[in-house]
């Protein structure tokens, strides 16, 4: 099948892009220019342009208008490289990421405040928004003075706003609305290749602040952005169950290049665990594929040795962390389909953006296409086929629910707190529209639990309602983070051609590896596991010590495993004696994802036992330990 190459409309360059000598502005980068300059614009603006289209350049408008401005990405590596465009552009950067967070205490919220001083002589400041929800959550000390750093800003732009589930999403949506109430004026622009539309039409419906849509137009006799693509499907649902001839293909496109040395063939895993196994195939079986390869997935992230600004290479491994910022000459491109058209979307728009490609696709099914399709034709048809059927009302639901839980916590743990916090404060959080809803049920909750096992009080100590009341009090934890709870370790594992060290979730690493020595007692050595068949993994958690819940799995298993486990509990639940909502404690348990939320207090896996430490708000610490048996 073939897509068809995409041209945009162009105009006459408006307001910065004439200034800065454009020839030609395509029609969505005017439009957007024209946002950013008109002081009675619209205080959100949502750019939606295909990946190539030119997003970026239409930052630069917001940066010329505003004394200081704001970006957000989702992921540090997008950051890095970001920030050097701008660099390159003459634009004065400073990153704000926990690497470059100085000293403790109150001279770490000195430091992050400094980034905001407008006599530092920066235009932008680039960050992630975990610093966002690190400040919203009271992480940093002094429960005030931090979220002053929502005040300095005149714009913030979210870029690749799409990347992020529905718990991320609520964080996001919280900053955004703080950000607005808290400075009148505020240019907040959100853009992406594949928005999260439920994301734009909350903002518009639920929180009742006007959106600017700022789209492209296409134009067969406009200013090309795409080139046309040939979509070969494949039966198979994997790559793995193709290596051979994939590797094959690869090493034919090896030796018809001219330049191997420049980055023009990617291969997208959905799991790091693939993506790892097809490295360590090549390595094995075509050497000189290898050698012209790099990989770079979640594994490769807290790697040192692993900078993929600093190789050289012909062949991209990696996996949904190269959706976003893989600005390369992709010609050919190996992928298998994800859960979402968004993530679809994203993979397939790395290739055919300098030059006619073909894209090889795993898993994709019964989608019905005609031989040959336009490019919004295709874009449409991804949507229909992939949708997950939630509708609009239903994402609402989710995620006032949980914007409701992330601001009444954020004021929960300040109550809680011995530092004094003012008023202003509290108008951040208790204006969100389901605060009073979902801080009365944590209040309720936490009320149950106090004096449990004393004389006279109606929960008892190994009562079903003590332990899933106990349960549910750890699962508030979830909200001091943006994008949910993981167990990270450090990990020694076969990367090919070295034993590579990193760091990374352990629930997620042993479904695919085995431990096979303990180097110290925080770093595990593992080998990957001959089969993919499930291995016993089972966790313990607060509220639950003596019962172990298996984990053994996918993440789609055990995510029903969790859900198929808690609705029992809360049907046994006494919610008159604990004075707890019946109804609050099932919606609560309904808009969480439990593998997000919760964080074991001990793993066992064969022969190895992981013990965890988890300070509140503190990240976790973990001791490896060997069982005899």
């Amino acid at each position: 099948m073939i897509v068809n190459g995409a041209s945009l409309a162009i105009e006459s360059p408006a307001e910065g892009f004439k200034r800065r000598g454009f020839e030609y502005a395509r029609a969505f980068q005017n439009r957007t220019a024209e946002w950013a300059h008109d002081p009675d614009s619209e205080p959100v603006g949502v750019l939606r342009a295909p990946t190539g289209a030119g997003k970026t350049a239409t930052f630069y408008e917001l940066v010329e208008e505003n004394g200081l401005t704001l970006v957000v990405y989702p992921t540090n590596a997008l950051l890095n490289q970001q920030a050097k465009r701008f660099e390159n552009e003459g634009i004065k950067v400073a990153r704000l990421t926990g690497d470059t967070l100085s000293g403790h205490g109150d001279e770490r919220v000195e430091s992050l405040l400094q980034y905001t001083d407008r006599y530092k002589g920066h235009d932008i400041v680039v960050t992630n928004p975990d610093i966002l929800q690190a400040i919203i959550q009271d992480m940093y000390r002094g429960s005030t003075k931090p979220m002053m750093f929502f005040d300095r800003f005149d714009a913030v732009i979210y870029d690749e706003f799409h990347f992020y589930g529905d718990l991320a999403a609520s964080g996001l949506l919280l900053q955004i609305q703080v950000f607005l109430d808290r400075h009148a004026g505020m240019d907040v622009l959100l853009a992406s290749a594949t928005p999260n539309e439920s994301f734009v039409s909350f903002i518009e419906e639920e929180l009742s602040v006007p959106v600017r849509n700022l789209s492209v137009e296409y134009d067969d006799e406009g200013d090309p952005f795409r080139h046309r693509v040939t979509v070969e499907r494949h039966e198979e649902r994997t790559i793995k169950e193709c290596n051979e001839q994939v590797a094959t293909r690869l090493q034919n496109l090896l030796e018809d290049a001219t330049d191997t040395n420049t980055p023009q063939v990617a291969l997208v895993f959905n799991s790091v665990a693939a993506s790892n196994d097809f490295h360590m195939y090549l390595k094995e079986e075509f050497e000189n594929v290898f050698e012209h390869t790099a990989k770079d997935n979640g594994f490769d992230t807290n790697d040192p040795d692993a900078q993929l600004e600093e190789e050289t290479f012909f062949i991209l491994n990696t996996t949904s962390k190269g959706e976003v910022g893989l600005d390369y000459d992709i010609r050919t491109l190996f992928m298998e389909i994800p859960a979402t058209p968004s993530s679809f979307l994203q993979r397939f728009g790395r290739a055919g953006r300098q030059h006619e490609a073909t894209v090889h696709v795993f898993g994709l099914g019964e989608m019905s296409w005609p031989d040959q399709l336009s490019y919004p034709a295709f874009v449409e048809t991804i949507y229909e086929g992939l949708d997950d059927g939630r509708s609009d009302a239903q994402d609402h639901a989710t995620l006032r629910a949980l914007i409701g839980l992330r601001a009444a916590y954020a004021i929960h743990t300040r109550l809680n707190s011995v530092e004094w916090f003012g008023e202003e404060l509290r108008e951040d959080f208790e204006s969100v529209t389901e605060y009073d809803r979902w801080s009365g049920f944590i209040r309720s909750v936490d009320e149950a639990l106090d004096g449990v096992g004393q004389f006279g009080h109606p929960v008892t100590n190994n009562s079903t309602t003590h332990k899933l009341l106990a349960f549910t009090v750890h699962c508030f934890e979830v909200f001091r983070s943006l994008r949910g709870r993981s167990l990270p370790v450090n990990v020694r594992y076969p990367r090919g051609d070295r034993l590579a060290l990193t760091t990374y979730d352990l629930l997620t690493t042993l479904r695919y590896y085995d431990i096979e020595e303990i180097e110290d007692n925080e770093t595990i050595v593992v080998s990957r596991r001959d089969t993919d068949r499930p291995v016993m993994i089972t966790a313990r958690f607060p509220g639950y010590e003596n019962r172990p819940l298996d984990y053994s799995g996918s993440s789609r298993e055990v995510r029903e495993t969790f859900e198929q486990w808690i609705r029992p509990e809360i049907a046994e639940v006494d919610f008159e004696a604990a004075d707890v909502s019946e109804e609050l404690m099932n919606q609560f348990y309904s808009v969480l994802q439990l593998p997000e939320a919760v964080q074991p207090i001990e793993v066992r896996h064969g022969q190895h036992t992981v013990y965890v430490d988890a300070e509140a708000g503190g990240p976790p610490t973990v001791r490896v330990e060997c069982r005899q048996i």
